[in-house]
């Protein structure tokens, strides 16, 4: 999948590492949202302490701000994005499938009409050749 970035996105990235000293691989908008993937062990700067760095961006953007910190391992990416939901993920030939028992948690991970499973998989895309994401 080839990323394109707008000037806007370049200059949001640029604001979201100058502000919290985290090393930013990657920023996109779904819905209003706006997703900043931050290089391995920046998650803590990115977020700061008890979340301030966040809540000043969000205040600055005046957008919601979600961060993941990538990992080059699709489980562990995968449990990034959907934290602080703890699920199981395995993987079987492109498909990636999220295992709970607990129907709360279904629910969340799949969301209103769907619109979270599919932040999950557009997100998965970016970095990983997948082809869907099931919830069990």
């Amino acid at each position: 999948m080839k990323i394109i970035y707008t000037k806007e996105l370049i200059a949001t990235m640029n604001f979201f590492s100058r502000a919290t000293g985290a090393a930013v691989k990657d920023c996109f908008e779904i819905e209003d949202m706006l997703y900043f993937v931050v290089e391995p062990g920046n998650i803590g700067k990115a977020i700061g302490k008890k979340g301030a760095a966040v809540k000043e961006l969000q205040f600055k953007l005046k957008k919601k701000v979600k961060v993941i910190e990538f990992s080059k391992d699709l489980v562990q990416f995968i449990k990034n994005v959907v934290y602080p939901i703890t699920v199981e993920v395995e993987q079987h030939e492109g498909v990636v499938l999220l295992k709970s028992f607990d129907r709360d948690v279904k629910g969340q991970l799949i969301g209103r009409n769907a619109k979270h499973l599919n932040m999950i998989v557009s997100v998965t895309k970016r970095y990983f050749p997948i082809t869907e994401v099931k919830v069990q």
